[in-house]
C-alpha cells in the first residue's frame, strides 16, 4: 500500500501524532489551508481530545488505531520519535530540530521543522515562519515541500547535519535568552520593580538585529568597558552564586568580542 507514492497527489489527509505546542499550532495552520486532520494521537487522551475539538476530528491514545491517512506528522518529545514511528504505517515526518531523519523507522520519511517557539494558547501565523524540509524520497520531498509552501513563504531544504547546528543556534538565541529574562524578572521582583519596565528594551534589542548584526547591536557596560559599573553589578549579585557566575561569564565573553 505504501511502497510507492502517487505522483502529484496532494497529501490532504493527515494523522497528527502529538497534541502539544507545536502540534496544536501546526494542525490549525494546516486545517486553515484545507488539509484534513483525520485524527489526533496523544498518550494523554485529554490532550488529544482538546486539540481534536479544535480541529473537529477524531482522537485516540492508541497509536496504531488510525490506518487511513496520507501522511503522519510526528510532533512529540524527541526521545519518543523512534519508538512511535515503529508503530505506524505509511509516510511520516517528524518536526524535531535536532533529531536525524533516520530516527524514523518508516520507509518513506522526512523532516518538517518550523523554526519558531510555540505556545498552545497563542496562535502563530506560519506565513513568516521558516520551515526546513528533508526527505529520503524525491517525490515525497516535493509533496511535503508543497505542504510547507501552502502555510509558509519561507521554505528551504536542509539536511540533518545542517539542521542540528541550526537547532543549536535556535536554543541559544531563544531558550537561553528567555532564561536571562527570568533572571531579570527575579531581580526586579526582589525589589518590587515591575518587569514590564524592561519590555520595551527587550523588544527594541530584538528589532535591531533586523537591520544590523548581533555583534553591532551589542551595548552595555561590557561593550563600553565600564569596569566600575561591572564591579558594582557583581557586588549586587554576591548573594546569588548562579546569577553572579553567569553575569561574569557573559561579561567576559562580550569583552573578548569588542
Amino acid at each position: 500500500m505504501w511502497s510507492e507514492l502517487e505522483k502529484n497527489k496532494k497529501m490532504a489527509n493527515i494523522y497528527m501524532i502529538g497534541a502539544g505546542n507545536l502540534a496544536t499550532n501546526l494542525s490549525l495552520a494546516l486545517k486553515n489551508k484545507g488539509y484534513k486532520i483525520v485524527s489526533v494521537y496523544s498518550k494523554t487522551i485529554k490532550s488529544a481530545k482538546i486539540l481534536a475539538e479544535k480541529l473537529n476530528c477524531k482522537y485516540t491514545n492508541k497509536i496504531d488505531s488510525v490506518t487511513k491517512y496520507d501522511l503522519a506528522f510526528i510532533s512529540i518529545n524527541d526521545d519518543a520519535i523512534n519508538k512511535i514511528s515503529k508503530k505506524i504505517i505509511g509516510p511520516a515526518v517528524h518536526t524535531s530540530g535536532f533529531k536525524n531523519i533516520d530516527v524514523l523507522d518508516n520507509n518513506i520519511k522526512g523532516v518538517f521543522y518550523p523554526i519558531q517557539t510555540f505556545d498552545i494558547n497563542i496562535n502563530n501565523d506560519f506565513k513568516n515562519i521558516p520551515i526546513c524540509i528533508e526527505s529520503n524520497n524525491k517525490e515525497f520531498e516535493k509533496q511535503i515541500m508543497t505542504i510547507a509552501k501552502d502555510i509558509s513563504k519561507n521554505v528551504l531544504l536542509l539536511n540533518s547535519d545542517e539542521r542540528k547546528y541550526l537547532h543549536l543556534s535556535a536554543v541559544i538565541s531563544c531558550n537561553f535568552s528567555n532564561l536571562l529574562y527570568q533572571f531579570a524578572e527575579e531581580i526586579c521582583n526582589k525589589k518590587n520593580i515591575s518587569f514590564d519596565l524592561l519590555k520595551p528594551l527587550i523588544l527594541q534589542t530584538a528589532k535591531k538585529i533586523d537591520f544590523i548584526t548581533p555583534k553591532d547591536a551589542q551595548t552595555g557596560p561590557a561593550k563600553r568597558r565600564d569596569h566600575i559599573t561591572i564591579k558594582h553589578h557583581l557586588e549586587l549579585l554576591k548573594e546569588d552564586d548562579e546569577k553572579l557566575e553567569i553575569y561574569d561569564l557573559i561579561t567576559k565573553s562580550i569583552l573578548k568580542r569588542i
